[in-house]
């Protein structure tokens, strides 16, 4: 019956107080916005330490940084957060889901912390909001992360996750719905990943479950319904900002050279790559993100302290 069921309506959805009594204990907490987004916040470390901020990116949640942020927290003030229709935020009760939106939380959001500067650090789809915030508010971001960001331009054509080519049509997006399983959401996360062996069942259960949270598989429907265009290299090279992009050699999703090119067009940027790393770099081999990272931002401050 639970088949037959799923064939026709799709996967049952799960109830939301069980997602949050599994996924948004302490230190979670959540924050409403003026815009009605209900968002799903950790705030950890030093509130009087140097402020970074995590952006997810597509299909993720928070718990994505879980293997940087434990170490940072050290030293930092680290604020990561659930992106409108994802993990426990889940969809916006305006059903918008275009660019602007997703920067317009992020900005909220900054305003509700009262924060003044900090680094940002956006994965994928979190690299390009994080772009375009930074391109937008340049005297808050003291440097900005890219890791595999997505907004690039394209040179060569990559092929993308099943899944994520199935939802580019109504007959895709109907297959999902009625074949959604937890296969299909290891399946996903492989294809983001070069070794397969870094992906846990507990990774794979968390994108089952918050795939099911209700609403969810209809609001990302609707933000694939939307387009965002590339960047432009007229735009990107008026950001002043420094910027690390950290990139994957094997990332299918959204290939190095998109990093290059970001690296070509910023003027004060520096390009990291991984050899045998996939789309997921901070996932991966979070160590040696860190490596890159940490001195990175050290050298931020030095560099201010000697300007004053």
């Amino acid at each position: 019956m639970g088949r037959i069921r799923r064939l026709f309506l799709g996967n049952k959805e799960e109830d939301i107080g069980v997602l949050k009594k599994k996924y948004g204990s302490p230190p979670s907490e959540f924050i409403g916005l003026p815009n009605g987004v209900n968002l799903h916040v950790r705030d950890e470390g030093d509130p009087k330490s140097p402020p970074i901020i995590f952006v997810h990116g597509h299909t993720e949640d928070l718990h994505t940084w879980n293997k940087l942020v434990k170490t940072l927290i050290v030293d930092y003030r680290v604020i990561s957060f659930d992106l409108r229709r994802h993990g426990l935020t889940g969809p916006a009760p305006d059903n918008e889901y275009k660019l602007d939106n997703y920067v317009l939380d992020l900005s909220l959001l900054i305003q509700h912390l009262r924060i003044n500067d900090f680094i940002l650090i956006g994965h994928s789809m979190g690299g390009r909001i994080s772009l375009k915030y930074t391109m937008e508010n340049e005297e808050k971001v003291k440097g900005l992360i890219l890791i595999s960001a997505s907004g690039a331009p394209k040179k060569e054509k990559t092929s993308p996750p099943m899944a994520l080519k199935l939802m580019k049509s109504p007959l895709g997006r109907a297959l999902i719905r009625r074949l959604w399983s937890r296969k299909m959401a290891k399946d996903s996360l492989m294809d983001m990943v070069f070794d397969g062996s870094s992906i846990t069942d507990k990774e794979i259960d968390r994108m089952w479950d918050f795939s099911r949270y209700p609403g969810s598989m209809n609001a990302m429907f609707r933000e694939f319904a939307e387009t965002w265009d590339d960047f432009d290299a007229v735009d990107i090279e008026e950001v002043s900002t420094n910027t690390l992009l950290i990139w994957g050699e094997e990332d299918t999703i959204c290939s190095v050279s998109m990093g290059e090119w970001y690296d070509s067009k910023l003027p004060n940027s520096e390009l990291v790559r991984f050899p045998n790393i996939g789309h997921n770099p901070q996932f991966e081999c979070p160590q040696e993100c860190l490596d890159k990272i940490s001195p990175w931002i050290i050298s931020l401050t030095l560099d201010s302290v000697e300007e004053n």
